[in-house]
């Protein structure tokens, strides 16, 4: 499977282009992330999404990229008011190559749950909080 639309997605986010990342997603789009609990469906959806998180991050590294038939696995990293949190994607494609599903995990926990904190506060929803056992 041609993975150009998973490059150039990259690229996108990387370079902070919100519309840069729209050709590259399949209307159907589901991303199951760190930022909500429940999954985001629709292509409109993702992108507004996709777009807070772009404003909310100042850079984005990607690492390694492998794939195997329609499914592309993505590490990277990415910085936000000094903290660093590392992450990865699990892309699924559609025929077409495009992106239809996306899961997203960071790491370490704490960092991703303060980027979540910060990303709510500037969109206003409700942040999720690190309690303790």
């Amino acid at each position: 499977m041609n993975t150009t639309h998973v490059t150039d997605y990259f690229n996108a986010l990387r370079n902070k282009d919100t519309q840069g990342i729209i050709p590259h997603l399949a209307d159907n789009i589901v991303l199951h992330g760190p930022i909500f609990p429940e999954p985001t469906e629709g292509k409109e959806a993702v992108v507004q999404i996709l777009a807070g998180f772009l404003a909310t991050i100042d850079t984005l590294d990607v690492h390694l990229t492998f794939s195997s038939g329609r499914d592309v696995a993505v590490f990277f990293s990415f910085s936000c008011n000094g903290i660093t949190v590392k992450g990865n994607e699990h892309l699924h494609l559609d025929e077409n190559g495009l992106i239809d599903h996306i899961e997203v995990a960071w790491r370490p926990l704490p960092f991703a749950v303060q980027i979540q904190e910060i990303f709510a506060n500037k969109l206003g929803f409700q942040p999720l909080r690190l309690v303790p056992a």
